[in-house]
């Protein structure tokens, strides 16, 4: 059994599920913004980090130790450190520590001198990086290329009996998750997009850990096509996208075009066209797709809003287009979407769409994330046929 965690991102319940959809199997632990999970076999943590949308950091656990047993672990760290710097084969060797639990005793600035004059003494040069936060950053993980063999990032998280002590193995691809998102040619900030990260999450909870070059992913408010890149970069057999704007389809074929000539990757079999979500089951085969993706129409973002009556108009379009999702999908297919929450003052307004012979996954209020003061937050919903 190998101990893998995972760093989780900022909203850590929807990190968690996204890892648990996509690893049913695995038993996990929760420490706080950590995830602790138990795998039978090895995990390829570069692969993996790819495409996980909500994971900041991948390590394994190098070892346990009782929470009061201060000396064993700053002992370990430190003779585990100078036997890495020994065998790098470089001519310096970084280190740092991320604390994500203020219960872990010890005082690591201090560890990390007595190790840096360990390693002068075997003629070994080293740095210890620093910084103002108690964990280290994705970005300054990768900044400071602390993995091995050059290389370490600490990560220690307890529980009230004990603490973790691992090693960060891959962190989250910032730079080119950025390079999707804001260095795509066809953007549309005045209706908004679905950032990568969260397309990513979304398909995670659909597919979970099952071989995607034989699946069939629709998003029938493709907007952009956000999803439809991501889904494209995970490598699923057909994409389909349709929107009832024109504008809409144009982007997302042009930002399908640029995914695969950035990437390099080779052409897919996907189709995009404008379609009325309510005439899809006429244009596409009853029981054809495996999953279906989407941030659909929200509702008015700006302006005054009668909730009441937003309400009322979503739930039947909602519903009406749940019909049709009935038809198109598979049996046993996934439907995750993002249905919209109006907060004003005290007071939240919700969907209630009929969702006829499909299956909740994930119980309603679980996976709802804003930020203070907004008016239109968004709630993701996992749905089974």
């Amino acid at each position: 059994m190998i101990k893998y965690f995972f760093s989780l991102g900022n909203n850590p319940d929807l990190s968690q599920a996204e890892l648990k959809s996509l690893f049913p199997e695995v038993k996990w632990f929760r420490f706080g913004t950590i995830l602790v999970g138990d795998f039978v076999d090895k995990i390829d943590s570069k692969k993996l980090i790819n495409v996980l949308g909500g994971t900041i950091k991948i390590g394994e656990i190098i070892q346990e130790f009782n929470l009061a047993n201060r000396k064993a672990l700053a002992q370990t760290i430190k003779s585990y450190t100078v036997n890495l710097a020994q065998n790098s084969g470089g001519t310096k060797f970084s280190f740092g520590f991320s604390v994500y639990n203020k219960k872990i005793p010890g005082d690591f600035f201090k560890l990390g001198l007595a190790i840096k004059k360990d390693l002068k003494t075997l003629g070994i040069s080293s740095r210890m990086v620093n910084s103002r936060q108690e964990a280290l950053s994705s970005v300054i993980v990768e900044q400071n290329k602390l993995f091995l063999p050059n290389g370490i990032d600490f990560c220690l998280f307890s529980d009230h009996k004990r603490v973790f002590l691992g090693q960060t193995l891959v962190v989250q691809p910032f730079k080119v998750l950025s390079k999707r998102d804001f260095g795509r040619p066809a953007r549309d900030d005045h209706s908004g997009m679905l950032p990568p990260k969260l397309a990513q999450i979304m398909i995670n909870l659909a597919r979970r850990n099952d071989d995607i070059s034989t699946k069939t992913i629709l998003d029938p408010f493709c907007g952009s096509g956000t999803v439809l890149s991501e889904a494209y970069l995970m490598g699923f057999k057909k994409i389909i996208g349709s929107d009832i704007s024109a504008v809409a389809v144009a982007d997302s074929q042009e930002n399908l075009s640029w995914i695969q000539e950035f990437f390099n990757k080779k052409e897919n079999n996907r189709e995009v066209f404008v379609s009325d979500v309510l005439n899809l089951s006429s244009l596409l085969t009853n029981s054809s797709v495996d999953y279906i993706v989407s941030e659909p129409y929200l509702g008015p973002q700006r302006g005054f809003k009668n909730f009441n009556e937003v309400v009322s108009e979503l739930n039947i379009l909602y519903s009406q287009a749940l019909a049709v999702f009935l038809k198109i999908l598979k049996k046993g297919g996934r439907i995750v979407m993002i249905w919209p929450q109006f907060r004003a003052g005290n007071k939240i307004w919700k969907l209630n769409p009929d969702i006829f012979k499909l299956k909740p996954l994930i119980s309603r209020g679980s996976l709802v994330y804003g930020r203070l003061g907004q008016k239109v937050w968004r709630e993701i919903i996992v749905l089974e046929r």
